[in-house]
């Protein structure tokens, strides 16, 4: 939109400033010509009556009448006695003069015609010299005239490309300024979608800008709470399911310990599994909207991350898992151990379930933050996928996997909370790459 503006702006003020200067061209132009034509025709007059003037003397000829005018340093004088012409200057001759022109001097009126001599405008005047039976002709060059018209012309078209530069500058401006409270919007919008919803608009002043300031800060304030309140509302609904949970695991337990048959014993197994896999899910789902009510509670301590890693891997059972530790033996960082931990875990088990499983662990320390990098040894995750693989319930396309959805979800919250972010790419061998940044906190 503000390229729009700004070309609009650059087009208006090119067609003004090319009309005035147009206009400005086509009176100068007109006021040169007429003034050059006036000033010919009145030297004309006077020279004409230097001429009759010797041509009345006894025994004068027509060059020593010439010899008496005065034309311009480039003009030349022509005079016609008898049908005969007689020329100022050589190279110069009747056929230089308009029959148009020679007919009206012929009636006994003075004239002037405009015409193209050598590729240079010339101002032709002619008066009837009555006394002496003659016709006086003048040929008044325009080159001077020409030249400065030439300059005039470039000398606007230069002002009218600056005029629209300055105009398309102007517009650039000028949508800017009007843009920008377009531009605030848009960042609050952003922030808003990355989970900042205590952002809210100014309206600065702008009465103009109030009505809609006001409806977009209601709209946000309407979302936060409806977000808050379903964030509740699951964080309630999980934390009630947890008794009936417990309960049913210990009513399993004390059936198991009295059934005898194999069938029955079978039977409590997969009951058993299920429970437990419901439970984990009731968990993971506490878990994720206490995050997202904002009332998690993040223990931060000082931690060696590539020990903390290293015991992790031992123990899941990974110690053979290789570990690169590509940054500084005394790097300490600021984390919550539970949280991490279930961050690397997830991660793990989440190339267990999906990627043939996990091949290497990279921990690094570019400035200002921690990486802990996570190799696979799957076909890696489509373009497709990318975009919602931190969901909660996400998949993929495999729906039989193991799991409940929630694990990836899971990751992204717990490193949100330290103010981290969670990055996927390809692997440089194949797979998939889950990348852990965090930031370097203090305690």
């Amino acid at each position: 939109m503000r390229l729009r503006t700004t070309i609009a702006f650059g087009i208006i003020a090119f067609g003004v400033s090319a009309l005035v200067a147009l206009v400005c061209f086509l009176v100068t132009r007109e006021t040169l010509v007429r003034q050059r034509q006036e000033g010919a025709e009145r030297q004309m007059f006077l020279n004409a009556r230097a001429a009759r003037s010797e041509l009345r003397t006894e025994g004068a000829l027509p060059l020593d009448a010439l010899s008496r005018v005065q034309t311009s340093p480039d003009g030349v004088a022509l005079l016609r006695i008898d049908g005969r012409w007689f020329a100022s200057s050589v190279g110069f001759s009747g056929a230089d003069v308009p029959a148009d022109l020679m007919a009206v001097a012929a009636r006994g009126s003075a004239g002037h015609q405009t015409v193209v001599r050598n590729g240079e405008p010339v101002v032709v005047v002619a008066t009837p010299v009555v006394d002496a039976d003659a016709v006086y002709v003048e040929l008044v060059p325009m080159s001077d005239v020409a030249g400065t018209l030439r300059r005039l012309r470039q000398s606007l078209a230069m002002a009218v490309v600056g005029a629209a530069s300055l105009g398309a500058l102007a517009g650039w401006a000028t949508s800017g300024r009007l843009l920008r409270p377009v531009r605030r919007m848009a960042d609050a919008a952003n922030a808003i979608g990355a989970g900042e919803l205590d952002q809210r608009l100014e309206a600065d002043g702008d009465a103009d800008l109030e009505p809609l300031v006001d409806s977009f800060n209601l709209m946000v304030s309407e979302l936060h709470d409806r977000i808050e309140r379903e964030a509740r509302f699951a964080s309630d609904v999980s934390h009630e399911l947890r008794s009936p949970l417990a309960t049913m695991a210990a009513a399993l337990s004390v059936t198991r310990r009295r059934v005898k048959d194999e069938a029955g014993l079978e039977a409590l197994s997969l009951l058993e599994g299920e429970v437990d896999r419901f439970n984990e899910l009731v968990t993971d789902l506490l878990e994720i909207s206490r995050a997202e009510a904002g009332v998690a509670e993040v223990n931060l301590e000082l931690v060696d991350p590539v020990d903390f890693t290293r015991r992790l891997l031992e123990s899941t059972g990974r110690a053979d898992l290789p570990l690169d530790a590509n940054c500084d033996p005394d790097l300490r960082v600021a984390l919550d151990k539970r949280r991490i931990g279930q961050v690397l875990t997830n991660l793990l088990a989440n190339a267990d379930n999906y990627a043939g499983g996990p091949t290497r662990v990279t921990v690094s320390d570019p400035p200002g933050e921690v990486r802990i990098t996570v190799d696979d040894a799957g076909p890696g995750i489509p373009d497709h996928q990318r975009s919602y693989v931190f969901e909660r319930f996400a998949r993929g396309d495999d729906v039989d996997a193991p799991g409940t959805g929630l694990g990836l979800a899971l990751v992204h919250e717990h490193v949100r909370l330290h103010g981290g972010a969670v990055n996927l790419d390809d692997a440089p061998g194949g797979g998939a790459r889950f990348t852990i940044r965090l930031p370097r906190g203090e305690l």
